[in-house]
């Protein structure tokens, strides 16, 4: 199980049962022996963060895990059973193995330890990216000629963090019903202008919706102004449906893999060009434009979890509350974006409480903390910078 390309990374391997697995990774270049445990959305995975560049590729595997992708410098395994890391070494070459190799052996545990590390884990591995990410930016500032620096793009709400809040569906699409005749279109707008409320009430906040009355907005314009207005935060509010009427609970998706494999294609097309000039190569702007995609992941991902546990302690929440998708309202390469699925409307009590003026006014006073969270650690770290 495994490949041979022309790319930095030879080979991925996997043999086991689970009691022990070992996956066994051929690189050109010394990597650091890293390895990350994940959950999210219900999904189990092993995820190894990689230097340099590498064909993507995928391959299958055995023993707990079910296959692996290699993209965007990380190496991903989807483990079908709890598995967590005994020992992981980095192995220079030798006079029989030319390459450099990192092996990773994984045993097998209960789902509760494995969470308890994967929890764990998912804060170490922001930490470790967040720190590439930077010195990966001092190397390519270096090439930048002072005369024309980076730039960033400018912010447009006088000092104030600009949150841009999405009604979903609206005028010719009334997105979905519920038993009673409860429309999606009006639940999202009467919850975005009681959110826009009281965010307005905190100085921090300035606050845009892209639909204030009964409208249809194409779903490319909704990202376009959340853009032009220069949002530090995109809030698309939805209500689910399910077939089952049994089905309940808050969600909330932030970009998938698959998603972000549109960005670039929806960017030409709608000129959501990053606001990068530089006098560098133009690998250095790539990899420029390259860090604030995967910076307004982290930082979307990042807000999905404050969000999270402020939902759970408002209403219900769907299992696998954090989840991911390639919702259009989420390809903006330099906004962070978030998709709330508030409740389901197919689902009586959800209805009501999404009905109800103290329902609305108890999910988006979580959503105004969740906020106040993602906002209050970002000044903490610029702080400590």
């Amino acid at each position: 199980m495994g490949f041979a390309a022309h790319a930095d990374i030879r080979d991925v391997r996997v043999v086991g049962d689970g009691a022990p697995t070992r996956i066994t990774v051929w690189s050109d270049i010394s990597q650091e022996a890293q390895a990350f445990l994940a959950e999210s959305g219900g999904q189990r995975s092993l995820i190894l963060p990689l230097s340099g560049e590498s064909s993507a590729k995928v391959g299958t595997g055995t023993g707990g895990i079910e296959g692996w992708a290699l993209s965007g410098g990380r190496l991903s395994f989807s483990l079908d059973r709890p598995l967590v890391v005994s020992r992981v070494l980095s192995l220079p070459p030798t006079g029989s193995e030319p390459a450099w190799r990192i092996i990773i052996d994984l045993q097998t545990v209960s789902a509760a330890r494995f969470g308890s590390m994967a929890r764990r884990d998912m804060q170490r591995l922001a930490r470790a990216e967040s720190d590439a990410r930077k010195a990966t930016m001092s190397m390519a500032a270096a090439e930048i000629t002072p005369a024309e620096p980076l730039r960033p793009r400018e912010r447009r709400g006088n000092g104030k963090y600009v949150i841009v809040v999405d009604a979903g569906h609206g005028g010719k699409d009334p997105g979905t019903r519920s038993a009673r005749g409860l429309l999606e279109r009006d639940v999202t707008l009467k919850a975005s202008l009681y959110l826009k409320e009281i965010l307005e009430k905190d100085p921090r906040y300035l606050v845009r919706l892209t639909r204030d009355n009964d409208k249809f907005i194409e779903l490319e314009d909704r990202v376009t102004l959340a853009r032009n207005w220069g949002a530090d935060l995109f809030i698309s509010l939805h209500a689910d449906a399910a077939g089952s009427p049994d089905v309940s609970g808050a969600s909330v998706y932030t970009i998938s893999e698959r998603g972000e494999r549109r960005i670039d294609k929806e960017a030409d097309k709608n000129n959501w060009k990053i606001p990068i000039e530089t006098s560098g190569s133009r690998v250095v702007g790539s990899i420029l434009e390259d860090l604030v995609k995967r910076e307004t992941k982290s930082h979307s991902a990042a807000f999905a979890e404050d969000l999270l546990p402020e939902l759970a302690a408002a209403g219900p929440v769907l299992r696998g509350t954090h989840r991911n998708a390639g919702f259009y309202v989420l390809l903006a390469p330099d906004v962070p974006a978030v998709l709330l699925e508030m409740g389901f409307l197919t689902n009586a009590e959800d209805a009501r409480r999404l009905q109800s003026e103290a329902g609305r006014a108890k999910s988006m006073q979580a959503v105004k903390r969740g906020i106040d969270k993602f906002f209050d650690r970002q000044e903490i770290l610029v702080a400590s910078d």
